[in-house]
């Protein structure tokens, strides 16, 4: 267990050592200790318990510190021993924060794949609220997404409930715990086809470097497929390359996405800066008179 583990039990113990901290038996004090054993999958099942247990806001605080620590053991594969079904493929769940020049809204979306069909996707915020209940059709059953419509703000962290039923009425469920949002804009605009990306403040991370997604598209909304993507996971680029395409106004968006994982489960937070740009831009440069003109 990292050293980092101990001083946070340290900050936290009420007694002012960690045996004291361990006498209690509630939830919170079991997935402290678990961690410190180096027991990640079973200090994740106290969180969940803790999670339903009344809570004032320092403990929510510590569990939302706890869950942080337990994904930096490895990137969070090990804390949940729950595998997929054989019907199911894949599960992602990716919560975004989209900021456009005269707004910033927020989404959170459900990916999956399945070879035999999926029939329904819930997704439920503890104890009874549900976010997201979606009947699938033949046409998405075998590969969704599934957004949550009306927020007002990016999901927040606790506790959630994620089932999936099959074509066949097969059913798999797990808990998932939502880390908090990142309070800070790592990617913003230099100006119309550059950007500024924060340097990285976690360099021995066990999780994947960020990497860049940039799309081009020739609609307001990005409901098309675009008609130019690039994806970066080393240098990453702050500025739009040459791209020979048609003059006129398009719709380009830049994508910082960071991974994690619970488990078998795929998270991808993604910072998404989108804005109206003019190509082929003109260098101004090559505006400048040369010697002799006028």
């Amino acid at each position: 267990m990292k050293p980092a583990v101990f001083l946070f039990i340290a900050s936290i113990a009420p007694f002012g050592s960690a045996a004291a901290w361990f006498s209690g038996s509630d939830a919170l004090t079991s997935a402290h200790q678990r961690l410190l054993e180096g027991n990640t999958a079973h200090s994740f099942d106290a969180m969940v318990e803790a999670w339903q247990q009344d809570k004032t806001d320092t403990e929510q605080r510590h569990l939302t510190e706890l869950l942080s620590l337990a994904i930096s053991e490895d990137c969070g594969r090990s804390l949940s021993t729950l595998s997929l079904p054989n019907w199911l493929q894949a599960m992602v769940i990716r919560r975004e924060t989209v900021q456009t020049p005269n707004r910033v809204y927020y989404q959170f979306s459900i990916y999956g794949s399945s070879d035999a069909g999926i029939s329904n996707v819930t997704f439920s915020e503890w104890p009874e609220k549900k976010l997201l209940n979606a009947n699938l059709t033949a046409e998405n059953a075998n590969s969704f997404k599934l957004d949550i419509g009306g927020l007002s703000g990016a999901v927040h962290a606790g506790l959630y409930k994620l089932d999936v039923t099959s074509t066949e009425g097969e059913n798999w469920s797990s808990w998932v715990l939502v880390s908090q949002p990142e309070p800070i804009q790592k990617i913003s605009w230099k100006d119309s086809r550059s950007w500024r990306i924060a340097p990285p403040t976690d360099l021995k991370s066990t999780c994947p470097r960020p990497f860049l997604s940039m799309n081009l598209y020739q609609t307001d909304v990005g409901e098309d497929a675009p008609i130019w993507s690039e994806e970066k996971d080393k240098n990453l680029p702050t500025s739009l390359p040459v791209i020979d395409v048609p003059n006129g106004q398009y719709w380009f968006s830049v994508a910082l996405i960071e991974r994690r994982w619970q488990g078998a489960i795929l998270f991808e937070d993604v910072q998404r800066i989108a804005r109206f740009i003019d190509l082929p831009d003109v260098d101004l440069r090559e505006l400048s008179l040369k010697p002799g003109q006028e």
